[in-house]
């Protein structure tokens, strides 16, 4: 399954912290984004068994106060 992960903050840290996400082979894309009014938004899309495995990844990297949002995409 394939989701998209969302991290708001004060700085671009998708980019940075993607190397965890590629080391475990279920990185498909990543990318910083323009800033909104929370900060800087950037982005994982990865590719998992499930929900509970995409938590469980983005859990284990380290991203202080950050926002992070998992939606699930659906493939057509």
């Amino acid at each position: 399954m394939r989701f998209v992960v969302f991290v708001w903050s004060p700085d671009a840290v998708a980019v940075r912290h993607a190397g965890e996400l590629a080391r475990a082979g279920v990185l498909l894309d990543v990318g910083d984004l323009a800033p909104a009014a929370f900060g800087v938004s950037g982005y994982w899309l990865i590719d998992v068994r499930d929900h509970e495995e995409a938590v469980e990844r983005v859990k284990r990297i380290a991203l202080p106060a950050c926002v992070v949002e998992i939606r699930q995409v659906a493939v057509v």
